[in-house]
């Protein structure tokens, strides 16, 4: 692993440490923001329609941004979503009425997602293929060990005024950004005039692919599971374990366990996996990531009807959750592995943002499904049925890989 390690191109390290600090300074304050708002407004809708703005602007940034990426270069589109973050950040630290809060968040929403785009097109532009998995692995882990500290970071400051938390991150965005300029080196392929793709071009070339469309919609199911598990599980388990108090809640602790679990492992997996067909490893991701779901959907409610005594609950679902996180560490470097496989090299922006869209149709679907189910009592029942599209979806992967490897052998023997 060492070795692998040590193999990584320069821009990937420089990226690790970047997600690594500036996820938790992000985490130290997007779980905490929700408060602020509630805060500074009177209504809950309006704090509603604000958090709306965020997955609108994040395709519009996704899509827009990988395509400058491709016509401008990676490190200036980069670049600019830093700085962009850094402003909205210190932007938050004085607005306090409905409109200001709604544009800002509406600009965190647009310039963070302009960064990823341009950013795993870059990776994929540094990297021999066989370390594409390790590469992806290793930012998800440093994306991770923000996940995993950035909150409690924020709830230990958060009795502090929070404008200087809000200063403090665009600070470290600012100082990232010149990292960024100063040592990552530009690796837009060279491509002349007559190789630069128009938007119409780009737009048939999506339309015509079909292993790419294929591949975004499997996908919905597997962003709807993350949409679910992240968002709406505490209310599920309110739902099965109707004594318990929201003290009492095991959420917090699976939701540690995931982030430790995906620091602690999650190179070492991608790093085995890299060699293995793509199609094999995303089966048996998105059905342990199913069953995982179908698991969380039935355990709690059976432990809790036959008494199960608290610890041994909260063991049990710990376990189970480790088995569901184990779907997620298989599924996620080898589905950014996937795109820079797939992407021409003059379209790896492109493809990078236009792959986003299975994440905002999950995203935004799943909590409107999930609620159907809620309103009748039976919210488990919605994460059954998605935990078995999740399986379906594995099924979609495999017959994905058999076709784009049968291609490729056919490319080689002509």
């Amino acid at each position: 692993m060492y070795q692998s390690l040590k193999r990584l191109d320069r821009n990937i390290w420089i990226r690790f440490l970047g997600e690594t600090i500036t996820g938790v300074m992000m985490f130290m304050i997007a779980p905490f923001l929700v408060l602020y708002y509630s805060d500074k407004l009177d209504s809950y809708v309006q704090v509603g329609v604000i958090l709306a703005t965020g997955p609108i602007m994040a395709l519009i940034g996704s899509v827009v941004g990988g395509r400058l990426a491709d016509l401008y270069g990676r490190n200036p589109v980069m670049m600019t979503a830093i700085v962009g973050d850094a402003l909205a950040l210190v932007g938050f630290a004085f607005a306090d009425t409905f409109w200001p809060l709604l544009l800002l968040n509406a600009m965190l929403g647009l310039t963070n997602s302009l960064f990823h785009p341009a950013a795993s097109a870059m990776v994929a532009d540094v990297t021999e293929p066989e370390q594409l998995n390790e590469a992806f692995g290793l930012l998800r882990m440093g994306h991770n060990i923000g996940a995993a500290f950035g909150p409690l970071l924020g709830s230990a400051v958060l009795f502090l005024d929070r404008q200087y938390i809000f200063f403090a991150a665009a600070v470290v965005f600012g100082l990232y950004s010149l990292v960024l300029a100063k040592f990552i080196r530009e690796t837009l392929p060279e491509t002349t005039e007559h190789e630069t793709l128009s938007n119409q071009d780009v737009l048939r070339i999506f339309a015509q692919d079909r292993v790419f469309l294929v591949f975004i919609f499997a996908g919905i199911f597997i962003s709807m599971g993350f949409a679910i598990v992240e968002s709406m599980l505490p209310l599920f388990l309110r739902e099965s374990l109707p004594t318990f108090t929201d003290r009492q809640n095991p959420f917090a602790y699976l939701l540690a366990l995931n982030g430790i679990m995906v620091v602690l492992f999650q190179f070492p997996i991608a790093s085995k996996l890299g060699q293995k067909p793509f199609g094999n490893v995303m089966l048996a991701g998105a059905t342990v990531f199913g069953v995982g779901m179908m698991l969380l959907a039935i355990v709690p409610r059976l432990l809790y009807s036959l008494g199960t005594p608290y610890l041994m609950l909260v063991s049990v679902l710990l376990a189970v959750y480790a088995f569901y996180t184990l779907g997620e560490m298989i599924m996620s470097p080898v589905q950014q592995t996937f795109i820079a496989m797939i992407a021409p090299e003059n379209m790896r922006g492109a493809y990078n943002g236009a792959a986003s869209i299975q994440w905002l149709i999950g995203g935004v679907t799943a909590p409107l499904f999930a609620s159907l189910f809620f309103n009748r009592g039976a919210g488990h029942v919605a994460l059954l049925l998605v935990g078995i599209a999740s399986c379906v979806s594995g099924l979609i992967y495999w017959q994905l890989g058999r076709k784009v490897r049968a291609a490729e052998a056919k490319q080689k023997t002509a």
